[in-house]
């Protein structure tokens, strides 16, 4: 009797033992080991997030996803997911809440980037999100644009290249009949322009050594112009350099020279007027003096005057 008692109570302690061990484990696995913090993320894709999805920082686990509410926001749906992480874990303001998986047969969990902000969001605040990339929906929108480029791109490629194909066969053909018909004429042709040019390549080649030395007499001659025009030049820097040396050295005298000579054109200008004047009546006065010899040319030997007309 104390030996079925003593049995009842060790299976009875074992079971408690296993359900307080697998409680244990069920809450070292979903992050809830002690108090938590709670924190929530706006999404407009869900897909896989639910009650008890792991939320991960940098990969390690830290807490689970509490809860997910749909939330309108104009006019069309928003999602907040709220989450539970341990206490105290200092999460960067500027750190960004990704849903993802790292495998193709991984769960969805939600990790967070850690930013680089020395300031930790406040318990209760947002914290910025990102929708997971959908790959089938990825890849399905790829093999959609596939099937629409084959069907009008590539399709109607193909059917250009047989015509081009055919259009090319017809002329290669047309071609080798040409080629048939004046193929020997046009190689007779070819013969003719291959013997000429042989015999240009003669002639320039006979003329290449007067080329040259044409070339060096040329070159020579410039060599002996260039010292001429240096030696000319290097003249002229002297000639220079004396003129101003002359021009310094008699400075004095030649800015009276120019003052006298102004004063001369101002006097002339002054002057100008009378001496016109007389100018014009020594004309006038010479006119009548040839118009008098001309009418009595004696006047330059008797010197009397000739009788006006109706004196007798």
């Amino acid at each position: 009797m104390n030996t079925a008692k003593i049995n009842y109570v060790a299976v009875g302690l074992f079971i408690t033992a296993a359900v307080v061990g697998l409680i244990i484990s069920m809450a070292m696995l979903t992050g809830r080991t002690g108090s938590t913090d709670a924190y929530y993320a706006m999404y407009k894709n869900v897909t896989g997030v639910k009650f008890g999805t792991q939320i991960l920082y940098e990969g390690y686990p830290i807490g689970q996803v509490e809860e997910v509410t749909p939330v309108p926001q104009g006019g069309s749906m928003m999602f907040r997911v709220d989450f539970e992480v341990n206490e105290g874990w200092q999460i960067p303001d500027d750190s960004i809440a990704r849903i993802g998986a790292s495998g193709l047969l991984s769960a969805i969990t939600v990790n967070i980037d850690a930013g680089g902000s020395p300031i930790a969001h406040k318990p209760n605040t947002e914290v910025k999100a990102q929708e997971a990339s959908d790959l089938f929906k990825v890849m399905s929108g790829v093999a959609g644009d596939i099937s629409e480029m084959a069907e009008n791109d590539i399709r109607p490629l193909l059917s250009t290249i047989n015509t081009a194909v055919g259009n090319f066969a017809t002329t290669m053909e047309t071609v080798g009949k040409l080629l048939d018909e004046d193929g020997q004429r046009m190689i007779t042709q070819f013969a003719a322009v291959a013997d000429d040019l042989s015999g240009l390549v003669l002639d320039l080649n006979d003329r290449l050594p007067r080329i040259a030395e044409n070339v060096d007499t040329s070159a020579a001659n410039f060599a002996t112009l260039s010292n001429d025009l240096n030696a000319t030049r290097e003249k002229l820097d002297s000639l220079l350099v004396l003129s101003e040396a002359m021009i310094g050295e008699n400075r004095d005298e030649v800015r009276k020279s120019i003052e006298d000579l102004k004063h001369v054109t101002d006097s002339l200008a002054r002057h100008i007027d009378s001496v016109n004047q007389n100018v014009e009546g020594a004309a006038r006065n010479m006119y009548e003096f040839s118009r008098e010899i001309r009418q009595n040319p004696g006047l330059l030997l008797s010197g009397t005057a000739p009788q006006e007309k109706g004196n007798k």
